[in-house]
């Protein structure tokens, strides 16, 4: 019987030593990620552009692709198939600014022809919109 006492003694000891340990080891200047994913802000897009199919045959699909926000003209991604590539610095390609883009959007040029070959809404942060205007996935609207 003192024996099992002792084991629980020294278990709880232990137990009580890890979780002291545990909490001295977290940093107080580091706050935890509390906010929501959609009030992070974006990292890229993805879509079929920039996709590889399963088969590997990527015949047909852009080879290079730049990624602008309408809002502000800037490129905001890149995609370069050859380099395997996400770097805007890995694509060699400065769009000219046209009032035809769609307002508000982000638009996907495919560097070879210049051309758009996918848009769609986002807000002022990038995230992207439905057709009302609403977060995609959303519920609200």
């Amino acid at each position: 019987m003192k024996a099992i006492v002792g084991i629980a003694g020294v278990a709880a000891v232990l137990a009580v030593g890890t979780v002291a340990g545990i909490q001295s080891n977290q940093s107080p200047d580091v706050p935890a990620a509390r906010t929501p994913v959609n009030d992070r802000p974006i990292g890229g897009y993805e879509g079929w552009w920039n996709s590889t199919p399963t088969s590997g045959d990527t015949s047909g699909l852009p080879q290079e692709t730049v990624t602008v926000n309408t809002r502000t003209g800037q490129v905001v991604d890149a995609f370069n198939r050859a380099k395997n590539s996400t770097l805007i610095s890995d694509v060699n390609y400065t769009p000219v600014p046209d009032p035809s883009w769609p307002a508000n959007s982000i638009i996907i040029i495919d560097t070879t022809s210049g051309k758009i070959i996918e848009d769609f809404l986002v807000d002022e942060r990038g995230t992207p919109l439905d057709e009302k205007g609403q977060p995609l996935g959303s519920t609200a609207g």
